[in-house]
């Protein structure tokens, strides 16, 4: 993650909706309860599957948030002004200056600084090129919209099934607005009488770009803008008077894509006009409707039920397989006087690998293959990375890094790392887990991983048998000081070299290697073991250093979560390891914590069983740690004791944490053993999923009512053994299916049905 020192009453129904490939068995499980407000939120409405919230909306990071992966829009404003912010994930200043190319910015100058303590080169190459560099994220730009006289914004709803958002006038009027998402294009629904502008965001004037193009006609603006380095991006609206209201469309090119954005954004507006409003929502709702029911979790608490669903939607408007993936805030860059905090980057020590942590089990193929494609397509960077900065003929993936994927440098202990991008192979690995796809491990897990492993190992050294890294930390430990510095290995990147060569040794198992599986095995057997407290058993940063006070990053417990080489099923010592670790780090208090440290907190307390921690943590996070549009902002904004820290820079990792969390409460796999509802408080008395996945290409149903479970449904993509654990009695259950064949368990244990998909 990041240093936080950087500036910068209603009653709600909900239903479990059942796929098609569930079983009929599993019935809808309803829930109610009370939505409470915070002061901030007052008057805010949150639905299990929509968001309204009264006007004005007068900040940014309070705004509906629209997006189609590609574009995102931040819809806000109050009276008769309404603005959307737009966005592109592929905007990036890539400017670092002299020192990011001076060949003496290598891995054995750090060294040398670190042995020296030697301040002035580590700060010159290593730390002071984040700072001193151009490289941003930036915004596209603002459309202002100005309703007639008489109108004026009431409440802004979001409907996330559909993801429409509408904004209700005074005179009753409703404006409407979508991002098209099998099309380039948002089209928005006005009142007649409505005029329009495009604003230059304030914060590119830092940057010394021209002043934009803006060619503005009758009815179309066209907003072009220079940047750096050749780069050149358009927004281009259009409107018309269609059945007796205002259609706009929004379209956006840049030079990367044609030679002529300006002309290719407005015939995108053009033919969007023509195809309708009707025609281009009614493909829009249907991918949704795919979308958004493609698996379904139902938690009997609405905020939280309210949070989940808003999560999901995230994933499918900042997230889709044709565009860039979520850097720290997605397609919703900061629209304020200001550039994004830290540079809306992408974070590979914690950030970018929680935020596509949770769309495996929850079956988001479409959001989760942005993030798979973007660091295959970058491996001719890693590459020179791994040449110019290590000296190796293999890529290494940077801590912390530009869209293009250039190392910018930073606090070098984390951004500078060894191990990031193991865990960016993580993801990798588990979609061939869940999915039970051969052809991608095959043709892009195991090459990509297996490539950086390489790399990582290539940086190790042999000390009595067992490798050690030359310099190893543990994010964000000790902070930027020169202790931050640990002995070798931290649990942290022990715990992934340990995971990936286990991993490796795995796939290329699979894929019937047998060489090189000897050759991982032969590397795995080389793996120092977890450092742990020698009495109370808990996990260590590192050898001799405890996690004795609160912090935000849990780097230590990597093995518990997300990795899972650690598990409390594998014994009673694994067991007494995983809950002291986890007890110890909740009971150090949350002082030190940011909002992400609570979900992950939760999804760790879910893996250690502890369900009523995992379940206050969530509902934390849900009323202290987010905006009203729901936005992760990293701090406590009730100020009611939870974190020290208070302020408000938006990153979206808390969020999909949160999700995973969830998951993680809910269905627990590994391998071919399955536990269903593993991590569910006592007071949670009936809940359900529908088509999570799981292992093995599985996908599991389950139905909880009265605190018992109901039924299980599970479906394989393969022939399989499945062991079920705990479900209805103390005993395990042994299944065998074929491939697409679906076996449901229900309570009394009677009959097991089966049908075939």
């Amino acid at each position: 993650m990041l240093s936080p020192t950087l500036n910068l009453t209603l009653t709600l129904g909900l239903s479990l909706v059942v796929p098609a490939v569930a079983s009929p068995v599993l019935q809808a499980v309803a829930v109610s309860g009370g939505v409470t407000t915070s002061s901030e939120r007052r008057g805010d409405i949150l639905g299990p599957d929509s968001l309204t919230l009264p006007a004005p909306i007068r900040r940014w990071d309070n705004a509906l948030p629209l997006g189609n992966g590609l574009t995102g829009g931040l819809l806000w404003g109050e009276g008769r002004e309404l603005r959307l912010s737009l966005d592109r994930g592929d905007l990036w200043d890539e400017r670092g200056h002299a020192d990011v190319y001076d060949p003496k910015r290598n891995y054995a100058t750090l060294l040398e600084s670190i042995e020296t303590r030697d301040r002035e080169i580590w700060s010159r190459y290593f730390d002071d090129t984040y700072t001193g560099s151009k490289w941003t994220k930036i915004p596209g730009g603002r459309l202002v919209v100005t309703l007639p006289e008489g109108s004026a914004a009431e409440t802004f709803h979001l409907d996330f099934e559909k993801a429409t958002a509408e904004v209700t006038l005074t005179d009753e009027r409703v404006v409407r607005a979508f991002f098209a998402a099998d099309h380039p294009v948002a089209l928005l629904q006005l009142p007649i009488g409505s005029s329009f502008d495009f604003v230059r965001p304030a914060s590119l004037n830092s940057l010394g770009y021209p002043e934009p193009q803006i060619e503005r006609a009758e009815t179309s603006i066209s907003y072009t803008q220079e940047t750096a380095e050749g780069l050149v991006f358009n927004f281009s609206v259009q409107w018309e008077i269609v059945d007796g209201q205002v259609l706009l469309a929004i379209s956006t090119n840049t030079n990367a894509e044609v030679s002529d954005p300006a002309t290719a954004a407005m015939r995108a507006c053009s033919r969007a006009i023509e195809q309708g409003w009707d025609a281009l929502h009614e493909t829009h709702v249907d991918w949704w409707a795919r979308f958004y029911h493609s698996s379904e979790v139902t938690l009997p608490e609405p905020r939280l039920q309210h949070h989940y669903h808003l999560v999901k939607y995230y994933y499918g408007a900042s997230s889709r397989s044709h565009a860039s993936p979520m850097p720290l805030q997605g397609v919703w860059t900061a629209d304020s006087d200001g550039l994004p905090p830290w540079k809306g980057d992408y974070h590979n020590d914690l950030n970018t690998q929680m935020t596509y942590g949770a769309w495996q089990t929850a079956g988001l193929t479409d959001s989760g293959l942005a993030y798979i494609r973007y660091y295959v397509d970058r491996l001719p960077q890693f590459r020179r990375y791994g040449r110019d900065f290590f000296g190796l003929d293999t890529a290494m993936v940077p801590g912390v890094m530009t869209h293009a994927g250039q190392a910018m440098g930073g606090w070098p202990q984390y951004s500078m790392g060894l191990t990031a991008g193991l865990w960016n192979g993580h993801a990798f690995y588990r979609h061939w887990k869940t999915t039970g796809d051969g052809d991608f491990l095959a043709s892009t897990a195991y090459p990509w991983l297996s490539e950086i492993a390489t790399s990582v190992l290539a940086l190790t050294e042999l000390r009595d048998g067992l490798l050690y890294l030359k310099a190893s930390t543990s994010p964000e430990w000790n902070d930027a000081s020169w202790s931050a510095y640990l002995t070798p290995n931290t649990n942290f990147d022990q715990a992934l070299l340990t995971w990936a060569t286990a991993a490796l040794e795995e796939m290329a198992t699979a894929l019937d290697h047998p060489e090189d599986a000897e050759r991982w095995a032969n590397y795995r057997a080389k793996m120092a073991p977890l450092v742990y407290a020698r009495e109370s058993h808990e996990l260590l940063i590192a050898p001799g250093i405890a996690f004795a006070d609160s912090h935000r990053h849990f780097s230590h417990a990597l093995a518990i979560h997300p990795l899972g080489i650690l598990n409390v099923d594998q014994g009673p010592e694994a067991r007494s390891a995983v809950r002291a670790t986890v007890r110890q780090l909740i009971d150090q208090g949350s002082s030190a914590w940011v909002g992400y440290s609570f979900t992950w907190a939760a999804a760790l307390a879910a893996r250690a069983d502890y369900p009523e921690d995992a379940a206050r943590l969530l509902t934390d996070f849900e009323r202290a740690f987010v905006s009203r549009n729901g936005f992760h902002v990293n701090g406590d904004q009730t100020k009611s004791g939870l974190s020290g820290f208070t302020y408000r820079p938006f990153t979206l990792e808390g969020n999909f944490l949160f999700m995973d969390a969830c998951h993680e409460m809910y269905l627990r796999s590994h391998e071919d053993t399955l536990r269903v509802f593993p991590a569910v408080p006592e007071r949670w008395r009936d809940c359900a999923f529908a088509d999570l996945r799981a292992d093995g290409g599985l996908r599991v149903s389950a139905v909880r009512r009265n605190g018992q479970t109901e039924s299980v449904t599970i479906t394989a993509t393969r022939a399989t053994r499945v062991r079920l654990l705990d479900t209805f009695a103390d005993e395990t259950l042994h299944l065998d299916l074929e491939s697409g064949e679906s076996k449901t368990l229900t309570r009394p244990r009677t009959e097991v049905k089966t049908q075939d998909h």
